[in-house]
């Protein structure tokens, strides 16, 4: 998902309404209506104040643009026609004693207006500045070698320019949630409205213009980056990664590669910091990419700091009670360029642990928990010929085809 999406939670800030004398190529003879303007924002932030809000109308059948500040309480009467009407602004909010100041964005297209009077309401989202980049592919679960032994050294992350310009890939991380979407707890305080909690971050390095991407292009993410079919026919040539995610083992046995290595930032389980990190492979984390900060950039030296989530629930099993007391991070959701949900098909004990505005459904490599056909199975966004763009419409059920042969150079076609 290109972007951070909330959906109208029934909060009314306020009714816009402004004045538009008769201008430019409007005339005494084109019909008008007064237009009662709302909007909402997420009900998880609700008690953030929104800033700089403006609404566009732009009509469809004339060509014409205009622009309302929404600062106060107006009336908005404008020549009757179809309209596509956008709204933008800031949102400022807390995320657990943090303040996040993010953009906010409200859109509906081919807006009848006429009959006097017209109510229109928007669901406003708040939105990454940073858009573009989506999984393409993600494989978790690793492969079987011809003597049936599990080989896990060949996961990875394909990552696609979804837009129409050059992207930089320099300052893009890789995230992996610290739950899981297989055993839902009553996490305290409840922070999915806002922020993402996470234990795995991997950043891309450079300076800012080093690593272009092209529209329709890809960058690949892996664990190691080998030729792995010298030693499993049923793996990949993951030679030609353009980035690994390689970590020094506590042996110090040196497995680095010619292939460049990300930056880690963190690689924590149940608040503790580990050494080498698998992604999860029967495929029940949820996986993100975006950024340290919004428009201002967040250091990792902040990150670490100020961005540490301590939370608390309660562990439930056969009759067994505990309190437990754990440590994460959190990436407020607005950093996030998209988000995926996996979990297996059949989850006895099912949830998301991202926000549904970060991705509303799942994907899956599984069928079923310990599900042994997983391996080799990835999860791949679907194309859409029309557009020539992958689909995005931040619901991972309906963007991905689950369960799919992995191939790391897949073409989309």
């Amino acid at each position: 998902m290109n972007k951070v999406k909330f959906f109208a939670a029934g909060l009314l800030l306020f009714a816009a309404t402004s004045f538009l004398s008769s201008c430019g190529d409007s005339d005494d003879t084109t019909p008008q209506s007064q237009v009662s303007l709302t909007y909402s924002v997420p009900e998880g932030l609700k008690t953030g104040k929104v800033t700089g809000a403006k609404v566009t109308f732009y009509n469809v059948n004339t060509g014409r643009l205009i622009e309302y500040p929404l600062d106060g309480s107006t009336t908005i009467t404008v020549d009757d026609g179809l309209y596509n009407i956008t709204l933008v602004g800031q949102l400022t909010y807390e995320v657990n004693g943090k303040t996040i100041t993010s953009h906010l964005r409200a859109v509906k297209n081919a807006v009848s207006v006429s009959g006097g009077k017209v109510a229109i309401s928007l669901a406003a989202e708040v939105v990454s500045v940073k858009q573009g980049f989506v999984f393409a592919e993600i494989f978790v679960s690793g492969t079987k070698t011809p003597d049936g032994d599990s080989y896990e050294s060949d996961k990875y992350f394909r990552i696609y320019n979804n837009s129409d310009e050059t992207l930089y890939a320099d300052g893009l991380v890789l995230f992996e949630s610290a739950f899981t979407n297989d055993d839902p707890h009553n996490y305290t305080p409840d922070l999915r409205d806002k922020a993402f909690t996470i234990d795995v971050a991997y950043m891309v390095p450079g300076t800012g213009k080093e690593h272009p991407v092209a529209p329709g292009k890809s960058i690949l993410l892996v664990d190691v980056g080998l030729d792995h079919t010298k030693n499993n026919k049923n793996s990949f040539n993951l030679a030609k990664a353009d980035f690994e995610w390689y970590d020094a083992s506590e042996d110090g046995a040196d497995t680095d590669t010619d292939v460049p290595n990300l930056i880690k930032l963190i690689t924590t389980m149940d608040g503790e910091s580990v050494g080498l990190w698998a992604p999860h492979g029967r495929g029940v984390k949820t996986y993100a990419i975006g950024y340290l900060g919004d428009d201002n950039k967040v250091s990792v030296e902040q990150f670490l700091t100020d961005y540490v989530y301590k939370y608390s629930y309660k562990f439930v099993y056969e009759g067994l009670s505990v309190d437990m007391d754990n440590t994460g991070f959190m990436v407020p959701n607005s950093w996030i360029a998209d988000c995926v949900n996996m979990r297996p098909q059949k989850t006895v004990q099912a949830w998301l642990c991202a926000s549904s505005a970060l991705d509303a459904g799942f994907a899956y490599n599984s069928v079923q928990e310990d599900d042994q056909s997983r391996y080799g199975k990835a999860v791949r966004r679907k194309f859409d010929k029309k557009t020539g763009k992958l689909i995005d419409t931040n619901n991972s059920t309906n963007d991905f085809e689950s369960m799919v042969k992995a191939d790391p150079y897949y073409i989309f076609k």
